[in-house]
């Protein structure tokens, strides 16, 4: 799995970040994707970082038929998406909208987590990670939007990790083929 990211707050574009292969995701998480009718799916997802309290955030995923797309946001936000993320796993990537980088980036946008003259840096990086990608990568990519607390961008690191795990094992196979854990 090969990262890239914008981050908001900075203003940089990040990646590649290469994790090496994921272990199992999240059973509970990908068992209630597994379970939504349909391609889409809305729900908590849970955070509980070592020697901390859980954090609940709401995650709405989204299979698209070149890769799944999450919006996460935290426990009472009223204020938009802390994340927006991409899952793009190689075998989706046959079937990748030309103009893909360009709608990734408007919708970002439309939910206010890109600022206005990001466009380009984020359209560039997200074109270029995609022209260098390896045939076998999943590659994820990432926007933050900077609405979540600075201290605690740790705990919001970790629900995106989990979700976009679970987001390649939810569209890597179908839901008969999942193993379950």
């Amino acid at each position: 799995m090969v990262w890239y990211g914008w981050d908001a707050r900075t203003g940089t574009w990040n990646g590649p970040n290469s994790f090496g292969p994921p272990g199992p995701p999240a059973r509970r998480l990908l068992q209630a994707m597994q379970s939504a009718h349909g391609r889409s799916w809305y729900g908590p997802v849970r955070v509980c970082p070592p020697d901390e309290p859980e954090t609940r955030f709401f995650a709405l995923v989204h299979d698209l038929s070149d890769c799944a797309l999450a919006a996460i946001y935290c426990d009472d936000s009223k204020m938009g998406p802390a994340e927006i993320l991409v899952a793009m796993p190689p075998e989706r990537r046959a079937h990748l909208r030309p103009d893909f980088a360009f709608e990734f980036l408007a919708f970002a946008r439309f939910l206010g987590a890109v600022n206005s003259g990001a466009e380009l840096q984020i359209h560039d990086g997200i074109e270029a990670a995609i022209q260098a990608a390896n045939a076998a990568e999943t590659l994820v990519f990432s926007v933050s939007s900077g609405m979540w607390p600075e201290d605690v961008e740790h705990v919001l690191s970790r629900c995106i990790e989990k979700v976009a795990f679970a987001l390649s094992h939810w569209i890597e196979a179908p839901a008969a083929a999942q193993p379950e854990a």
